[in-house]
């Protein structure tokens, strides 16, 4: 099986969830499954402003990303988060490779300041437009595991794109991966237990019908809007489910990967 795991929030941040989950992924490659890990890195890019006495600001649970901000983006979540993902993967035994969307050109962007849907002044963040299948081929045929930071460069038209960073949320740049990889599952680990009822009880499974109902009636809100725009726009490109699990549970991506899955939420197309 290919899959495309995402790791972000206060998961990403404890070293013992971390280091039991990178744990499992070892394992599920062992097993000769391939994996894409895509990562976020909020909470210390949050930690790694306040530092430098910069602001964190949000709108529609997207960062607000101007040229200070993302020189620290890219810093962070391309650099220490990163490269700390790809050293503490390789203590059992995975050989896995760091990169941005700039390595070999990986993953392209537009911006997404004036696309109908996301709010005016958002800055440099982008979204995934092109993803180079190739590349990633190239990096699992050898038994490579790529780590994924979420940072992508803009469109290929005009010389003055070509080295532009943009900030991009990890839930559309997991999306993007495993729809672009041809994955036959998206796996979103997370703080939460997943997507919540009215009386926060967890929902097992949804369709893109149910997710659509949710958004209308603002039962969805924060940072599971982008998440689950991200999961439709997966569906709607060929993964076959997406799950939002909760990361702090034990043993939650063995129980995925070998059918026990209890917990968290499947969301499919029909």
């Amino acid at each position: 099986m290919r899959i495309t795991i995402k790791l972000g929030g206060s998961i990403l941040e404890d070293a013992g969830i971390r280091g039991r989950l990178l744990g499992e992924i070892a394992a599920i490659v062992t097993r000769k499954h391939e994996v894409i890990l895509v990562h976020g890195g909020g909470k210390s890019l949050n930690r790694r402003m306040s530092q430098l006495q910069m602001e964190a600001r949000f709108i529609d649970g997207l960062r607000v990303t101007d040229e200070a901000t993302l020189g620290v983006a890219v810093m962070v979540l391309a650099g220490e988060v990163n490269k700390k993902l790809v050293a503490e993967l390789g203590r059992p035994g995975v050989s896995a490779l760091g990169i941005c969307g700039a390595d070999a050109q990986s993953v392209r962007c537009v911006p997404v300041e004036g696309m109908p849907g996301y709010p005016e002044g958002i800055g440099f963040v982008g979204k995934p437009s092109k993803v180079n299948r190739d590349f990633f081929e190239l990096l699992l045929g050898a038994g490579i595991t790529p780590v994924v930071s979420s940072i992508a460069i803009g469109p290929e038209e005009g010389a003055a794109q070509h080295a532009q960073f943009y900030n991009i949320n990890a839930d559309q740049m997991a999306s993007a991966c495993a729809a672009e990889t041809g994955c036959e599952a998206l796996v979103y680990l997370t703080d939460v237990p997943g997507v919540m009822d009215a009386n926060e009880k967890t929902i097992s499974a949804l369709n893109k019908a149910d997710i659509a109902d949710m958004r209308a009636r603002g039962a969805i809100s924060g940072g599971m809007l982008p998440k689950t725009a991200a999961c439709i726009e997966a569906i709607d490109a060929g993964v076959g489910a997406v799950y939002i699990l909760p990361g702090a549970d034990g043993n939650i991506l063995t129980d995925f990967i070998t059918g026990n899955l209890t917990k968290g939420t499947k969301i499919y197309e029909y």
